[in-house]
């Protein structure tokens, strides 16, 4: 993706400052088929999810999650594990071992940093942070709208407060912050009708940007034109979730390209 703050999709920076880089389980190259995030090693690791996905690389959930654990046993001991709550393969890849710090984010009363969304108002929630019997609390207010958008920044402001990055500080950054292209993009307004693009790659993808569109403010119509373009979508594999995927939308488009080999029509 790439940042609209930048304008490019990487960049280097000062040579003491933190390196993010985003990456997920799909093969490092033709000759090496481990996951690439085994790689990177890093010192602290934002796991956000995990289901089946990437069929044409993995032939099960369980593969995948045997994967996320050869990542975690990278992270050193000193460092942190981010986790979202509510996710039971997420678990599932803990309880295959872990030796590093880990701290919940999410919507559990029980978690270490826990989001509020404030009702009527798709873009704006509440954090707040738990450590040592201190609690500290923010309010974001940002472009973005949607649950999924929500628990992707709170754990963005874990990962800042780890690198000595203040919780206030971390809140007012997200409000400049631009929406990668083809995340939630505006692409144009004619006659009040908004164009927005969005890569939602695989069905819970699908159905987390509607229901985030669909929160925000005006009330109109949703309709949804959507392409099975990622390896996963185009081998026919989560075709039964398909249809539920766009339940929040009021109509939904399907293109059919001539090179798929399966039939989007309802069976």
């Amino acid at each position: 993706g790439v940042p609209r703050n930048f304008g490019v999709s990487a960049r280097l920076g000062a040579l003491d400052a933190p390196f993010v880089v985003e990456a997920d389980e799909y093969d490092t190259a033709f000759f090496d088929k481990r996951s690439k995030f085994v790689h990177y090693r890093p010192e602290i690791a934002i796991l956000g999810n995990l289901e089946f996905d990437h069929a044409d690389i993995f032939p099960d959930l369980a593969a995948i999650e045997r994967q996320f654990h050869h990542l975690v046993r990278t992270v050193p001991g000193k460092g942190r594990l981010l986790v979202a709550d509510g996710e039971p393969a997420l678990d599932r890849v803990l309880e295959q071992g872990c030796w590093t710090p880990v701290e919940r984010f999410g919507q559990s009363p029980d978690s270490d940093w826990q989001l509020t969304l404030q009702r009527g108002d798709a873009g704006r929630f509440d954090v707040s942070h738990r450590d040592a019997g201190v609690e500290e609390r923010a309010v974001v207010d940002w472009p973005l709208s949607g649950t999924h958008n929500a628990r992707n920044a709170l754990a963005a402001l874990a990962a800042a407060h780890a690198c000595g990055v203040g919780l206030s500080r971390g809140s007012e950054a997200l409000a400049r912050f631009e929406t990668p292209r083809r995340r939630q993009e505006l692409r144009g307004e004619v006659a009040g009708i908004r164009v927005i693009d969005d890569f939602a790659h695989h069905p819970t993808a699908i159905a987390a940007t509607l229901e985030g569109l669909r929160a925000t403010e005006g009330g109109g119509r949703l309709l949804a034109v959507i392409e099975p373009r990622s390896n996963t979508m185009r081998l026919g594999s989560q075709r039964e979730r398909l249809a539920t995927s766009v339940a929040s939308a009021d109509l939904a488009y399907w293109y059919q390209p001539a090179e798929l080999d399966w039939s989007l029509a309802p069976v």
